[in-house]
């Protein structure tokens, strides 16, 4: 592709930064990123309540197959990214979210832009956003969960692949429904700062001030169970609290107060596109698709498979 050629990217989380930042390594300096959120780095999400901290997306992450990419090498060597005592469990060192900042903090970052639809225009295609602005573009990525994606196609005016179209309509995934506690007690984890459940209403307990997050202890993120998340998701938290709330009084001995709750519409894959790690869906002009769900479902799939999106646009 030409290197005059502008790159909008639908979406601020890992699969995208990482697409935007293999496009600028390459040259191409007319690229844009806009998320729907006040924030950015989707699931790698940390927000402060009551003078600590939570991360209430993702927990941890394994770098595996991504390890020697010099983005994470910089992330680690900056403190940024620090392994935990537990072999290959990584955290952020203050919070899940300063992965995405520091990652994005020289890219080109529009934030509350909701993509809605997609409109044809003789030479690009023409963003339509919820706050009024209509903005050209010659390339998408659409790099948010396929969920919303399909839906922002659904609406569009333009041409894509009805067969890829077809296949990423079979992609889910489940809802997760996160717990903030802030506790009187510290209670005692498997590891070092979580312990896993294959049972129960909660599928993970994790200590913030052990992972070194909130420097005010006994601060709790619960992960709720794939079986709960689902059954419970359209509830209010109020009710959804009231359901919880013997299993909290006898992990916590009833010293505990819930700060806060979080819901994740699309937390993990249920399953997984299998032909290839992302997808150009456009057929005129280029309309990529990455994310975790192309590829493992973690951390350093979401980066392969942004990595993958924009190797594609740079071979048009």
């Amino acid at each position: 592709m030409s290197t005059d050629n502008s790159v909008s990217i639908i979406g601020c989380g890992i699969s995208g930064i990482f697409a935007a930042l293999q496009l600028k390594k390459s040259g191409i300096e007319n690229i844009q990123l806009y998320d729907k959120s006040r924030g950015l780095g989707g699931r790698l999400a940390t927000r402060r309540s009551n003078d600590g901290k939570f991360d209430h997306g993702i927990q941890y992450i394994k770098l595996d197959t991504v390890a020697d990419l010099p983005e994470i090498k910089s992330l680690i060597r900056n403190n940024i990214l620090k392994e935990t005592k537990i072999s290959n469990l990584f955290v952020g060192n203050d919070g899940m979210t300063s992965i995405a900042k520091f990652l994005a903090k020289n890219l080109n970052i529009s934030k509350e832009f909701k993509l809605i639809h997609i409109d044809s225009d003789l030479n690009s295609m023409v963003m339509n956003f919820e706050n009024g602005q209509r903005i050209h573009t010659n390339s998408i990525v659409l790099s948010s969960p396929v969920k919303q994606s399909i839906e922002i196609l659904e609406k569009s005016n333009i041409n894509i692949d009805s067969l890829k179209l077809a296949d990423i309509n079979q992609l889910e995934y489940f809802p997760a429904i996160i717990i903030m506690v802030e506790s009187e007690v510290s209670i005692d984890l498997e590891n070092e700062f979580i312990q896993e459940y294959a049972t129960g209403n909660f599928s993970s307990i994790t200590d913030n001030f052990k992972k070194s997050i909130s420097k005010k202890e006994n601060f709790y993120t619960l992960v709720c169970s794939h079986d709960f998340s689902n059954e419970n998701f359209e509830n209010d938290y109020e009710s959804i609290n009231s359901r919880l709330k013997n299993e909290l009084d006898l992990i916590f001995n009833r010293k505990y107060k819930i700060l806060s709750n979080h819901k994740w519409r699309y937390s993990t894959p249920k399953n997984f596109y299998t032909l290839d790690s992302s997808i150009n869906i456009g057929l005129d002009r280029f309309v990529g698709m990455c994310g975790d769900i192309f590829t493992n479902g973690k951390f350093d799939g979401a980066i392969r498979s942004g990595i993958s999106v924009a190797s594609k646009l740079l071979a048009k």
